[in-house]
C-alpha cells in the first residue's frame, strides 16, 4: 500500500513537471518599456500631448445615411448609475437577457442590468448590474491626422430605429468640425451582445478608434473580497492562445504593451464578463495595460485601451456584457469561451480540455435529467467511479499477484545475492511465471493517477462556473461556496478514512500506510474545507461509492493470502 502510495504521488509530480515540456505555453511578448513605441505613439506627435477640443454639432454628416424613424421617442432614465451631469441624456433599452443603458455623451453604454441574476453581494437585493463606477462601461477617442480626440464628454444626437428580427438600434451622430462621426448599437435580443458600428467621414486612411474597457467592476458575490481579486483583463492574440492578466499583477502606473493583431478584448471578475471581440476579418492593432492606483491589499482599479484601425472610415465589433456562461460564450465564436482561461499557466494545456469536457458533460446531465446540479454532482461522481472499477479492480489483482511473487523474489535476492547477474535472472524467471513483471506494481498505480485531473479541473470549474452560482441543494444555500456547516467536508474526510481502513483489511502489515491512513483524510479535509461545497459533494461521493468495491477487493485479497 506505502509503496503504491508514493508511486502515485512520485507520478503526480512527474505529471506537473513535464506538462509545461509537453504542451509548452505561448511565449509572451515582453511588457512594453519607456523605449517601446506603441502603434498609436507613433502616429501622434507626443504620448501626452493635448487632446484636440471636441467642436460638437447637432447637424450629422451629410454622406452618413440618414437614420430609419425612430419607433420610439429617447427615454430619460430615473435609475442612472452616474451623476446626470456626467451621464447627459440616457436612453433605455430592454431585451429579453438585459437592461441597457446609453448616454449621448461619448455615445457610450453606461451600465447592463441582467434579467436572470441576482446581486448577491451583502446589502444588495436587486438584479446584477454591470458598470464602471464613475465612468461609462466603454470609453471612445479618435486618432486622426496626429490629433487625440476624446468623445467622453462630446454630446451626440440620439435617434432609435428597429432592426430585422426584432432587434432595436440605437444611432448617435456628431459632427466635429468637418469630420462627421456616427456610432449605433444593435441590441440582440436573445443574447448578451451588441453589435457596434460606426462610421468616421473625412477621417483619412490613417485614422484609429481607441476603446478604453471598464477599470473596474462592482463586486456582486457574497465574498466581495474574492469577487474583487479575480478582477483581471484577458486578450487573445490571432495566432496564440488566450491569456489573462490579474489587476494584481499590474504595479500602480506600470504599462504593458500587447501586440495586436488581437481577436477580442475583455475585463472579467469571477462570473461576468465585459468584452469587444471583432468580426469576422477584423482585428484589434494592439492593447496596452497600466496598472491602477491600490487603496487597499486587493488591486481594485487598472486600465485598458484597445486600438482599432479605420478602415475608409469605417470599424464594427461586437460587445459582449454578460455572464461567463458555456453556451453564450460559445455562441460567440473566436475562441471567446477562454475568456476565463481554467487552472494555472503551466496546467492550462492539460486542466482546460478536462474542464470544458466535465462542463458540457454536467450540463448535459443536467438538461437531459432535469435534475438540480447537486444531484448531478452526485450522478457524476457514481459515473466516474463506475467508469474506473474495471482499471481498480486490474490494479487491485496486479497488486495480489505481486503479493503472492513477493516471498519467492525474497529468496531469489537472498539466494544470490552476491551474483547480481543470476539474481536478475533468477527474478525475471519468477516473473514471467506469474505472468506479471517489475512493472506490474506501476501499472496498478495508475489508476490512483486517473481521478487526479478530473479533481484538479473540477477544482478550476467550481471557481468560475456560473451555472453554479447560488444553486441550493438539501441543507447548502450555494454549492459554488464553502459549505457554512462544514458538514461535507466532514463527511469527505470520514469517508475518506473509511475508504482507506477497508483497503488496508486482511493486507500485511504496514505502519506507514496506517499513518497515512490518518494523515490523509485529515489534510484533505482541511485542504477542502473553505472550497466549493460541490467540490465536496464531487469528492465525497466519490469515496462513498468506491466503498463497495473496495470491500470485494479486501475479501479477494483475504482468499488470496489463505491461499498462499
Amino acid at each position: 500500500m506505502d509503496k503504491r502510495l508514493s508511486i502515485a504521488l512520485l507520478l503526480t509530480a512527474l505529471v506537473v513537471a513535464v506538462t509545461p515540456i509537453l504542451f509548452p505555453t505561448p511565449r509572451r511578448t515582453p511588457p512594453a518599456t519607456t523605449g517601446q513605441d506603441s502603434l498609436i505613439s507613433k502616429s501622434i506627435p507626443a504620448a501626452d500631448s493635448p487632446m484636440a477640443p471636441a467642436e460638437a454639432s447637432a447637424t450629422p454628416p451629410s454622406s452618413i445615411p440618414a437614420p430609419a424613424a425612430a419607433t420610439s421617442a429617447p427615454q430619460r432614465d430615473s435609475t442612472a448609475v452616474q451623476p446626470a451631469a456626467m451621464t447627459g441624456e440616457v436612453t433605455t433599452i430592454t431585451s429579453e437577457k438585459s437592461i441597457y443603458r446609453f448616454s449621448n455623451l461619448g455615445a457610450a453604454p453606461l451600465s447592463v442590468t441582467f434579467q436572470e441574476y441576482q446581486d448577491l453581494s451583502p446589502g444588495q437585493k436587486g438584479k446584477v448590474t454591470l458598470l464602471n463606477p464613475g465612468r461609462p462601461l466603454l470609453n471612445y477617442s479618435l486618432v486622426l491626422g496626429g490629433d487625440t480626440i476624446a468623445l467622453h464628454s462630446t454630446p451626440f444626437t440620439v435617434s432609435r430605429s428597429q432592426g430585422k428580427a426584432s432587434e432595436e438600434v440605437i444611432t448617435y451622430r456628431v459632427m466635429l468640425g468637418s469630420v462627421g462621426v456616427a456610432i449605433s448599437y444593435t441590441v440582440v435580443p436573445s443574447r448578451y451582445v451588441l453589435r457596434v458600428s460606426g462610421r468616421v467621414e473625412n477621417a483619412g486612411n490613417d485614422g484609429f478608434l481607441l476603446v478604453d474597457l471598464p477599470s473596474s467592476l462592482p463586486p456582486m458575490e457574497a465574498d466581495t473580497l474574492g469577487d474583487l481579486r479575480t478582477l483581471a483583463y484577458s486578450f487573445k492574440q490571432t495566432h496564440e492562445n488566450a491569456r489573462g492578466v490579474p489587476f494584481g499583477k499590474l504595479d500602480p502606473g506600470e504599462k504593458q504593451l500587447e501586440p495586436g493583431p488581437l481577436t477580442w478584448a475583455a475585463v472579467r471578475n469571477k462570473y461576468f464578463v465585459v468584452g469587444v471581440v471583432n468580426t469576422e476579418g477584423g482585428s484589434f492593432e494592439e492593447m496596452t495595460l497600466t496598472g491602477g492606483p491600490r487603496t487597499s491589499k486587493a488591486a481594485t482599479h487598472a486600465s485598458a485601451t484597445a486600438v482599432k484601425a479605420l478602415k475608409d472610415g469605417v470599424f464594427s465589433f461586437d460587445v459582449y456584457v454578460g455572464p461567463q456562461q458555456s453556451t453564450q460564450l460559445l455562441a460567440m465564436g473566436r475562441d471567446f469561451d477562454h475568456v476565463n482561461p481554467y487552472g494555472w499557466s503551466f496546467l492550462q494545456p492539460v486542466v482546460n480540455p478536462i474542464a470544458a469536457l466535465c462542463i458540457k458533460l454536467l450540463l448535459w446531465l443536467h438538461d437531459t435529467l432535469k435534475l438540480s446540479y447537486g444531484w448531478v454532482l452526485v450522478i457524476f461522481g457514481i459515473f466516474v467511479r463506475i467508469a474506473l472499477w474495471p482499471l481498480n479492480q486490474s490494479a487491485m489483482r496486479s497488486s495480489l499477484k505481486m503479493q503472492e511473487i513477493q516471498p519467492r523474489l525474497a529468496e531469489v535476492q537472498k539466494k544470490y545475492k552476491d551474483k547480481p547477474e543470476r539474481q536478475r535472472e533468477e527474478m525475471m524467471k519468477v516473473y514471467k511465471e506469474s505472468g506479471t513483471s517489475p512493472f506490474t506494481a506501476l501499472a496498478g498505480c495508475l489508476p490512483m493517477l486517473i481521478p487526479m485531473p478530473v479533481l484538479f479541473a473540477l477544482f478550476f470549474v467550481f471557481q468560475n462556473t456560473i451555472e453554479f452560482r447560488g444553486v441550493p441543494f438539501m441543507w447548502l444555500p450555494d454549492i459554488s461556496v464553502k459549505d457554512p456547516y462544514y458538514i461535507l467536508p466532514v463527511l469527505m474526510g470520514v469517508s475518506m478514512y473509511v475508504l482507506s481502513w477497508i483497503g488496508l483489511r486482511n493486507a500485511p502489515p504496514n505502519p506507514q500506510a496506517k499513518m497515512m491512513s490518518y494523515m490523509f483524510p485529515v489534510m484533505m479535509t482541511f485542504v477542502l474545507a473553505n472550497m466549493a461545497s460541490g467540490l465536496n459533494l464531487y469528492y465525497t461521493t466519490q469515496n462513498i461509492a468506491a466503498l463497495p468495491q473496495q470491500w470485494l477487493l479486501a475479501k479477494e485479497r483475504l482468499k488470496a493470502r489463505q491461499r498462499l
